[in-house]
């Protein structure tokens, strides 16, 4: 049965609704930033190829798996359900991997990499139930294969940052950020991949989020690398990377939309995020299939 989201805003349900006791694929979680040998690619930019079978990963945290209001169970895929129709009905061959199923029971494509409670990168003064950067996104890449990782990730990061937890500050969070990134060229350099910017929880302060964005002219600039100078820097090296900003307006900032105050689960906010990753992906789509793809004609791998 769908659950219905509840309205309400709660400021109490923040440890409830963010660290929900999901089973983690197990990481190490380093006291501080560590190195990553990134290496620069030199193939021209491509473009997806609508017609061509593209194996898109969705990774991220609760947003991303589709949870409802204060960690209650929907299933109907938040986001990539709606997305899923999107595509679909616009002639893309996608084809969804991952390996959560979870909060997916109403929809046809439900793998995803959705992770409950986690953060980029954890420290030691509040860990959460795991981090995405390390072996959890290593052991996905390699099993899956992804053609395009959308990825958002962020909020469980800056909600610590808002209760003042030790490691969790803006310039930590977007190294975390950087090492992710990282990680993910490293095991596949030819990815596509396109970072969102993290929907605005009004649980998380709106210069907080600005600046991790890097959203200049909100409440002026970042003092830290931010995840607008890292697609930018990224990008420059030559990985396939683009910065869906539409994300950070995409659901209106109130308890309509978000009613435990982080995830977007009502009034039409999971379907507004689907609409910001579509228009990202047609921003990079070509207009025939004969021009440069990113992905290969096949059939598509189990």
């Amino acid at each position: 049965m769908r659950f219905e989201c509840r309205k309400g805003f709660i400021l109490t349900a923040l440890l409830t609704a963010v660290l929900l006791p999901f089973p983690a694929v197990a990481a190490n979680a380093p006291a501080g930033p560590a190195a990553v040998k990134r290496t620069a690619v030199k193939a021209a930019p491509t473009m997806i190829a609508r017609d061509s079978v593209m194996r898109v990963m969705a990774l991220g945290d609760s947003i991303t798996a589709g949870v409802g209001a204060f960690g209650s169970h929907i299933d109907d895929g938040g986001y990539r359900g709606a997305l899923a129709k999107l595509l679909l009905k616009n002639g893309y061959r996608a084809k969804f991997v991952g390996s959560r199923s979870d909060y997916s029971a109403a929809i046809d494509d439900r793998a995803h990499e959705g992770w409950p409670g986690y953060v980029l990168r954890s420290f030691p003064s509040d860990p959460g139930p795991g981090q995405l950067y390390g072996s959890l996104v290593r052991k996905a890449i390699h099993r899956y294969d992804p053609d395009l990782i959308l990825l958002m990730a962020g909020t469980n990061d800056l909600l610590r940052l808002e209760k003042r937890d030790g490691g969790y500050t803006l310039a930590n969070i977007a190294h975390s950020m950087d090492l992710l990134l990282g990680e993910i060229f490293k095991q596949k350099p030819g990815v596509r991949v396109i970072v969102a910017t993290v929907v605005s929880s009004p649980l998380v302060d709106v210069c907080t989020l600005a600046h991790f964005d890097g959203d200049d002219d909100a409440c002026g600039p970042a003092a830290t690398e931010n995840l607008a100078t890292l697609v930018r820097d990224y990008s420059s090296r030559g990985f396939q990377i683009t910065l869906a900003r539409s994300m950070a307006d995409a659901v209106p900032r109130d308890r309509d939309h978000f009613p435990d105050g982080i995830h977007p689960c009502g009034a039409g906010g999971y379907a507004a995020v689907a609409s910001a990753w579509y228009a990202a992906i047609s921003a990079i789509t070509q207009t025939t299939s004969t021009d440069a793809a990113l992905v290969k004609t096949v059939e598509p791998r189990n």
